[in-house]
């Protein structure tokens, strides 16, 4: 189990090995995880969790969570361990559940939303109410906002190099996406950064309020099945295109890092092919533990971590 970053790939997340490699991925609501002393808070990105199973995943949020002096803003702290909270059974739930991807031109793919749906009738005869509801999000121009404001953020971390490595950075330095992300970064002017960011928190107010009513909501975890190692990447020569496609792959946990919500994908099933077919669940602001709750009902009615596809022959 290790800790690993949110939210810092075009496409949403690096929660996305979880979906691909059968491995539980936390994303902590924004605020819970500081990043200090050394950094200040990003409206997209938070450190999260990459473990085999949900009791490693409470216990390294347990270590992970927590208000350092300084934080410009952070979560209300939890009403116990989440090691002790995930424990407790969650009780009948109202669950929402959504197919719809949040960005324009995602296509899913009709295994991973029979899985979606697999695991609503799992909900269901846990004793949860679920009800399936229309797209909550709006897809247009979503994507070029993301950018707007993520392009600055994901540039910080060439900034951050450069001055570590005394130096100013160049294309060598690192992968072609990432360099281009940096160029149309310095080529931004503030107020459009703003703007988007400003934009961006509107949609988020929005979001968050249309879900209240239920107390997780279920989607898939990626719009399509698990590509080959390499078949989306940082390289090549056309870095917006990888860009976009990631995009595309990932709309489920992108919305999730606008809306700051926190969420963990819990690969439930496997498909024909033998690789994993997860599910998202996405939990009310700061909280944590319920979501936590109802993964851990989740794995013990279908549990995961033993299971292996069959090794490829060379």
């Amino acid at each position: 189990m290790v800790p690993i970053a949110h939210g810092n790939d075009g496409g949403g997340s690096i929660r996305i090995p979880a979906a691909c490699c059968g491995l539980v991925g936390l994303k902590p609501a924004r605020g819970r995880v500081s990043v200090g002393p050394d950094a200040g808070q990003s409206f997209l990105a938070i450190d999260g969790v990459l473990a085999r199973t949900v009791g490693d995943t409470a216990a390294v949020l347990d270590v992970l969570a927590g208000y350092e002096p300084g934080d410009a803003t952070w979560a209300s702290p939890p009403p116990g361990r989440y090691a002790d909270l995930m424990t407790v059974a969650p009780g009948g739930l109202r669950i929402g559940l959504t197919l719809a991807p949040a960005l324009e031109g995602a296509q899913l793919d009709p295994v991973n939303a029979a899985a979606a749906r697999d695991a609503a009738a799992l909900l269901e005869s846990l004793g949860h109410r679920v009800e399936e509801i229309d797209a909550p999000w709006p897809g247009e121009g979503l994507l070029a906002d993301f950018t707007r404001a993520f392009g600055p953020s994901s540039a910080m971390g060439v900034l951050a190099g450069a001055r570590l490595a005394g130096r100013d950075p160049v294309p060598a330095d690192v992968e072609p996406l990432t360099w281009t992300i940096w160029e149309h970064a310095l080529k931004q002017d503030t107020l459009t950064l703003l703007a988007a960011q400003t934009k961006l928190e509107g949609i988020a107010r929005r979001l968050v309020a249309r879900l209240a009513r239920f107390d997780v909501v279920l989607t898939p975890a990626l719009a399509q099945r698990p590509v080959p190692i390499g078949e989306i990447h940082g390289r090549g020569p056309d870095p917006w295109g990888n860009y976009r496609r990631s995009g595309a792959f990932t709309p489920y946990t992108a919305i999730v890092n606008v809306m700051g919500l926190p969420a963990i994908m819990l690969p439930l099933y496997h498909g024909d092919d033998g690789l994993p077919t997860a599910i998202q669940l996405i939990g009310r602001p700061a909280c944590e533990e319920r979501v936590l709750a109802l993964a851990a009902q989740l794995e013990e009615a279908l549990p995961w971590a033993g299971r292996r596809p069959e090794l490829a022959e060379a």
